[in-house]
């Protein structure tokens, strides 16, 4: 059964610990922004030619994925431009929820990066304002959809436990 992009989500949390360690991303996460748009985590990965002349067509090896920050926008709120903005600077780790429940069920993505959020620009009258959250991955981002369970808490909070711990 296909999803909508109804409470599709990103969560964060501030990040303890070493990045070239294991990451441990259980914990209390809170919502990062109401989101009207998400990008996804993930990239298709670079293309490297490997054509000879002997060829008679081009041919690529597959080459690594770009990690190009991320932009999500949402509407302008005060409590969330300040929130993220007192974490400007430290290492957070995320998670991209995807699936009409809010908890990823459909997928889970995971990562550490830092982030910043800005006021859009205004392009007209009688328009919403907007924002973006602009986030700098620092790890890669994982699949791992059964990996870890998510509960939402109702209040813009989540936690987020192991599956099987």
């Amino acid at each position: 059964m296909a999803d909508t992009s109804y409470l599709a989500r990103v969560i964060i949390k501030e990040f303890e610990g070493d990045i070239h360690s294991a990451i441990d991303f259980s914990g209390e996460y809170k919502l990062l922004v109401r989101a009207k748009s998400i990008p996804s985590p993930v990239s298709a990965p670079n293309t490297v030619e490997s054509t000879t002349l002997e060829d008679d067509t081009q041919t690529f090896e597959m080459g690594i994925k770009t990690a190009d920050t991320r932009e999500i926008t949402g509407n302008l709120e005060k409590e969330y431009l300040q929130a993220i903005n007192k974490l400007n600077g430290k290492k957070l780790c995320i998670f991209h929820l995807y699936g009409t429940q809010g908890i990823g069920g459909t997928a889970k993505y995971a990562y550490v990066g830092q982030a910043t959020a800005t006021p859009n620009d205004v392009g007209g009258v009688d328009e919403i304002l907007e924002m973006t959250v602009t986030v700098i991955p620092n790890t890669s981002a994982i699949e791992c959809t059964d990996d870890f369970t998510v509960v939402d808490n109702g209040d813009g909070t989540f936690n987020v436990t192991k599956t099987g711990a």
